[in-house]
């Protein structure tokens, strides 16, 4: 049986990293910033997660725009 690469690996808790999706939030001081159905990878045993660089770019976009509009709250969706 072949071993799971180190990767795949949570460096947390040692459970296997999957696919999968979490919500991302940012509390811009004069509002908050949700963004749902983020595209993620989560440990099945502890739930960490992480968000890849190109989804994290994206985050980023979404967020200066919302701070330009000034609204309390934002809810988004990827």
């Amino acid at each position: 049986m072949k071993e799971p690469s180190t990767k795949s690996l949570c460096p947390i808790c040692g459970g296997k990293k999957t696919a999968g999706k979490t919500t991302y939030s940012v509390d811009l001081g004069f509002g908050i910033v949700v963004v749902r159905n983020v595209p993620a990878t989560v440990c099945s045993q502890c739930g960490e997660e992480w968000i890849g660089a190109e989804t994290a770019r994206e985050l980023e976009r979404l967020v200066d725009e919302a701070r330009q509009k000034r609204h309390q709250v934002e809810v988004l969706s990827l």
